[in-house]
């Protein structure tokens, strides 16, 4: 999609006489004055303006106009014919990307004109437009490649009008999918503005996943808003690097639309209707499909946003590297214990086998139930019904759901023992959490038995949450010894720590199910710290709290549910906890939630909604001097903000978290963070401060250089051409390589002449 520019002029002479007959061959003229001009342009080593019939067209056209109107004008009243760009279009001429056009008039002669008259008469043309700059200026210019001349002649004023219209010829890239662009319109009044971080969201949020080109847009309501009629859409124009080619000029169509080959517009109610984000909040939709000459090439899905059926901007995607900032480390207080000792023996394995009743389906958590050991510790039973239904039939359901469970364990699994644990029941403590899950608060306050009608009669709605809270639990626990000379060290450790605490947890020897924790956090990894007969006790004895969650914070993304499931508890109960225990809490607060809100369109999200920042942040208060943790849960608020679309508090927690990190840049490493953290928010512009308030400081990294020099190519066409050469002297200067491995994947860079022309010398041949 080339633009089209237009060089426009116009001189007149006049001369009064009396009206006589005239006779031009303005055949001949149009020949006379065409070989004066193209041995000027030969004479300055200048290639010859070839004749085109839709140019010629054009210059009939309005210079019938011209002697109509009376006096030189470049605009006619014909809104298909307004200007020289227009007329040209009208007659069919499609295939320039650019425009130029010379008018004048002149006097003539009362007789008929023989061909040395004529010579005179196209010498007087060539010579006024020739001496008039900015017609000669057409004449000459190297970009026109096509021109043809059109006369028409006044006799009530004695004039001949002459119109001279050049053209650029465009490319027409082929295999095109539609003739007239699927009937979308050129840019113009019905076109609606749309801000440039908008235009970056779009651009730089498409993907080409295999065959299909994706839009994954933050915020489904402002698309809603911008997208609001039914003509207004999405199509692609697909790109090849071949286009953009070091040895020659970039050759894009010549359609005012596109630049390669347009996909089929995605109108409104379509690209809604087919969103696939499972947060309510976003949308993922198909915004193309890549046409099947171009799959397996070397392409760029560039974007064409339609408002009233009209290609209203053009976006350019680039791809501008990103990332999320670490939180501060924060390490968790331990609980010590002295007065108790580790043993070698005890629960050394945990099975758990889960039943979904409903499906019929039986598995446990190695991938096939079966005795891993000879001697069974102890089982225990979870049987639970959904809330659904009645009371009643519920506890029949549950209790019978026991009794099969543990005739499975008995028939299946040849343990005679009897459970030494049987909980059955609603499942009430899964149902609050889900409530929680769907911002369901208020329905979760009220009794069961409106919570259970209302769940009846939405049924359907819940059956996803309903089968969860059915699944139901046979835990067998087995008895053996370590062998230490058959481990690793850490596998023996590992191993040592849980048995401890599995059997600690069993006896209810808490100070020895303490000391197992406090060493199972110098681990990275734990295994037993969610198998549900710990769990149940971590989650409800206030003495295990402070290091069991200290254990979480390296484990919780082995069970995300769980780990919110023991927060919501702890935190319904943080007054009463000591102050130590309360820290833990908050620091595992922070982390949970932080890969949670990353993960925006994962369900598993919906899991920040159990403790909403904004009703802890009293308890962050207790902690106001931890300036460190103050930061951390600001950087919460800010993606929790985003998660829900809050833009009031996503500026505000923005900047909080930028000034909280920038005033602990350290290191370069610090600096480099922090600009791709504000990069991944988009705010380009304070990284870019950020990295040139360095630039020509003996510090400055080739890492700073290259992720400046990266994203301030996002405002290279509104820079000064000086600033843009100084950081891109700076990047080659640094950091070579890098760079022009870059610019080679983001081949969108060579659309600027600048960037072109630097990577073409600099980089081609790397």
């Amino acid at each position: 999609m080339s633009k089209f520019f237009l060089f426009v002029s116009f001189l007149f002479s006049i001369s009064i006489f009396s009206q006589q007959e005239v006779e031009i061959d303005f055949k001949k003229l149009n020949s006379k004055v065409s070989i004066l001009i193209n041995n000027h342009r030969k004479s300055l080593k200048l290639k010859e303006f070839e004749k085109d019939t839709f140019l010629l067209k054009a210059a009939e056209d309005h210079s019938l106009y011209l002697k109509k109107l009376g006096f030189l004008s470049h605009e006619q009243k014909d809104v298909k014919k307004k200007n020289p760009s227009d007329r040209v279009i009208f007659y069919g001429g499609k295939k320039f990307s650019g425009f130029g056009e010379n008018i004048l008039f002149t006097s003539i002669k009362q007789e008929k004109y023989s061909d040395k008259e004529l010579d005179k008469l196209a010498q007087t043309i060539f010579n006024q437009w020739k001496n008039s700059p900015p017609h000669y200026k057409n004449i000459i210019n190297k970009d026109f490649d096509a021109a043809d001349l059109g006369f028409y002649i006044d006799i009530k004023r004695n004039r001949i009008y002459a119109t001279h219209v050049f053209g650029i010829k465009g490319i027409q890239i082929p295999n095109q999918l539609s003739e007239n662009a699927f009937g979308v319109e050129e840019k113009n009044k019905k076109c609606r503005p749309i801000d440039f971080g908008t235009k970056l969201h779009i651009g730089n949020n498409i993907a080409i996943e295999g065959e299909n080109v994706i839009l994954y847009y933050h915020d489904k309501q402002e698309f809603e808003l911008m997208f609001s009629e039914p003509r207004d859409g999405i199509a692609i124009d697909f790109v090849e690097k071949e286009q953009m080619k070091c040895d020659k000029p970039n050759t894009f169509d010549v359609s005012p639309i596109y630049d390669g080959v347009m996909s089929e517009p995605i109108y409104r109610e379509e690209l809604l209707k087919n969103n696939t984000a499972q947060n309510e909040y976003k949308l993922i939709t198909k915004v193309g499909k890549v046409p099947s000459h171009l799959i397996g090439k070397e392409i760029v899905a560039n974007v064409i946003l339609i408002f009233d059926n009209c290609a209203c901007e053009y976006v350019v995607p680039l791809q501008i590297k990103s990332k999320t900032i670490d939180l501060f480390p924060l390490e968790p207080i331990i609980e010590v214990t002295n007065d108790a000792s580790l043993s070698s023996k005890g629960i050394i394995y945990t099975e758990e086998i889960l039943f979904e009743f409903d499906k019929n389906k039986v598995k446990s958590n190695n991938g096939s139930y079966s005795k891993l050991y000879d001697k069974v510790h102890s089982t225990q039973i979870y049987s639970y019904s959904s809330i659904e239904g009645n009371e009643i039939s519920n506890k029949k359901l549950h209790d019978d759901r026991a009794i099969a469970i543990e005739k499975f364990a008995r028939d299946t699994l040849n343990i005679k023992m009897k459970p030494s644990l049987v909980i059955a029941e609603e499942n009430w403590e899964k149902c609050y959490i889900q409530l929680a899950m769907e911002n369901m608060e208020y329905l979760a306050s009220k009794p069961k038995n409106e919570i259970r009608e209302y769940i009846n009669l939405k049924n359907k709605e819940f059956e996803t949450y309903l089968n969860e809270q059915r699944v139901s639990k046979l835990v067998v626990n087995y008895y053996g010894k370590i062998d230490k000379d058959s481990l690793s060290n850490e596998d023996y450790l590992s191993s040592l720590y849980d048995l401890n605490l599995r059997t600690a947890i069993y006896d209810k020897d808490y100070k020895k199910a303490n000391l197992a924790l406090s060493k199972m956090y110098t681990l990275e990894y734990s295994s037993s710290i969610f198998d549900e007969m710990v769990f149940n006790e971590i989650k409800t004895n206030p003495k295990l709290v402070q290091n069991a969650t200290a254990v979480i914070c390296k484990n919780f993304k082995q069970d995300f549910f769980k780990t919110t499931q023991f927060l919501k508890i702890w935190l319904g109960k943080f007054e009463s906890l000591p102050k130590n225990t309360q820290l833990n809490l908050l620091i595992l607060y922070c982390r949970i939630n932080s890969e949670l809100l990353e993960k925006w369109d994962v369900n598993i999200s919906k899991l920040t909604n159990v403790s909403k920042p904004a009703s802890i942040e009293t308890k962050f208060i207790t902690f106001k001097e931890n300036k460190k943790l103050q930061c951390n849960f600001d950087y919460i608020l800010l993606y929790y903000s985003n998660h829900i679309n809050d833009y009031k508090n996503i500026n505000r927690y923005f900047d909080r978290v930028y000034m909280s990190f920038k005033s602990n840049i350290k290191t370069k490493e610090d600096r480099i963070n922090l600009a791709l953290f504000v990069n991944h928010w988009s705010v380009y512009n304070y990284s870019i401060a950020l990295l040139k308030a360095e630039m020509n400081k003996p510090t400055f990294s080739k890492e700073e250089a290259l992720l400046l020099a990266q994203t301030v190519t996002l405002f290279f066409d509104e820079n000064d051409v000086k600033t843009n050469q100084q950081i891109l002297n700076k990047v080659y200067q640094l950091n070579k390589k890098e760079w022009c491995e870059w610019q080679k994947e983001n081949f969108n860079l060579l659309r600027n002449e600048q960037i072109k022309s630097d990577f073409c010398k600099k980089c081609n041949n790397l």
